[in-house]
Formats: structure tokens, sequence, C-alpha cells
């Protein structure tokens, strides 16, 4: 029974990230009238190597998508600037996505003590990280931001790299949970920002970064990151423009209940 159930668990994961990748297209093709897409036959990669058309905003799901908030800590935030005001920024954000019923979620990273028996020697910054005993988890510069809007239905994870998805069960509970859309924010933008936008694309999240809501002690390579690199892989866009899409979602599902 339990190889059963292993398999079942399986299918059922396989189905819900297939569904995920072709979501988009789905939404798309009822709003134009058309039947929906098709899975597309595999081709090699030499076929084509034009970038596909980015998805538009005005499809998204508001229910299926999750805010993923990384770093928001004291000991993190010290070393970038304006705190204040990116803390500012993000609390409008969750705002944005608890009036849509989207989930929050935040990620910690965080060390216990277990974690600090064997320093990583061969990883050039958490070994330092380790050595100098920072974010030590139960320490104020480990919680999250007291500023921070979080409350207690949110999803909290404590991760012990910059990555969430490679130490956690988030996959998992984003699965459970019907997420589709990963939209990310935090600190910092060449630490965990980029790890995890790598990280979620590999596993065929559509993704979202919210680029007035993401900080780095460097701001060039903040830009650089935002502007050259995360849009291969993610809309990026401000929280105004993200308010703007998921209303006119919203708009959109409530003229076609009224039709209906």
């Amino acid at each position: 029974m339990k190889g059963i159930s292993v398999f079942v668990e399986s299918v059922w994961r396989y189905l819900t990230r297939q569904d995920r990748r072709l979501r988009p297209a789905r939404i798309a093709a009822s709003k134009a009238g058309a039947q929906p897409a098709e899975t597309p036959p595999h081709q090699p990669s030499s076929v084509s190597k034009r970038a596909p058309s980015p998805i538009p905003t005005a499809s998204l799901e508001s229910t299926e998508c999750a805010l993923l908030l990384l770093g928001c800590q004291p000991g993190i935030l010290d070393s970038v600037p304006d705190r204040e005001v990116f803390i500012t920024r993000v609390n409008a954000a969750i705002d944005v996505l608890r009036i849509h019923d989207a989930h929050v979620i935040h990620a910690r990273l965080a060390l216990d003590p277990v974690d600090n028996r064997f320093p990583p020697l061969t990883n050039k910054e958490f070994s330092t990280v380790v050595r100098e005993r920072q974010l030590q988890n139960g320490t104020p510069d480990a919680d999250l931001h007291p500023a921070l809007a979080a409350r207690p239905e949110d999803i909290e994870i404590r991760t012990t790299r910059l990555g969430v998805f490679s130490k956690t069960n988030l996959d998992e509970q984003l699965t459970n949970l019907g997420v589709t859309t990963l939209i990310v924010a935090g600190a910092h933008t060449s630490g965990a920002m980029l790890t995890v936008v790598r990280e979620a694309a590999d596993r065929d999240y559509r993704l979202i970064v919210l680029v007035d809501c993401a900080t780095d002690p460097d701001p060039e390579l903040h830009d650089l990151l935002c502007q050259r690199v995360f849009p291969r892989q993610a809309e990026v866009l401000t929280a105004a423009q993200l308010y703007t899409a998921m209303a006119a979602n919203k708009s959109h599902i409530q003229r076609a209940e009224t039709k209906s």
C-alpha cells in the first residue's frame, strides 16, 4: 500500500507541474475565445532559439499566486541602504496580495547549533557565516524584521542556505496550495533572490520579480540583475503594476460571471 501511495503522489505532483506550465496559455486562449492549447510535442532546443513571448500580466489568477519574501531580517537588512523605505514598500506589496486572497510566505535564513557543527569549508560564503555564528536561529538578527507586516496565518519557512527549495519542503507546500505563480521580493537581489529565481524557474513556476521590493548592498548590481538577468525568466514589475494587473484580472472575472 505504501508503494501505491508513493506512486499516486508522484503522478499527482507530475500532473500539477504540467498544469502549472500550461495554465497561462489556457487562460490566454479562453480569453480570446479559442480552444486551450494542447501540450506541444518535444522539439530539440536547436529548432528555435527565440525567447518565448512574455505572458500578459492581466492573466494573473490571484488565488494561484504566492508572495515569497526572502531575507526580511535585521541581520540581512543591516547591510542595505534605505531599509526603512524598503520595509514600507514590502508591506504595501503584502497588502496588495492579501486584498486579492493570495498567499504570503516568509523565508528566514537561520542556523541552529546543529547547522554549525560541520562548517561547509568548501562554501566560500557560508563558511564565514558559520564560523562567525551569524544569523543564529532564535536571535533578533535571524527573526523576521519587527516592522514587517507578518501575520500568524502567513507561511514561514526556515532555510540554511540562500535557496529555499533545496533545503525545505516549499515546493510540496506550494503544489498542495495550487500555486502556479511565485512573486519574489526581499534581500539580497544578488543572493537569495537570484538563487530562488533560478530554482523556481527550473520547477516551472511562473515568476514575477517585484523590482521596488528588492534590495541589495550594491545598487548597481541590483539594477543589472533586474534589467538584464531576471527578465530572461521572470516578469519584472513594480508593486503598483502588480496591483493594476491583479485588479484588471479581477474585473475580467467579475464581468465574465455577470454575463454568464
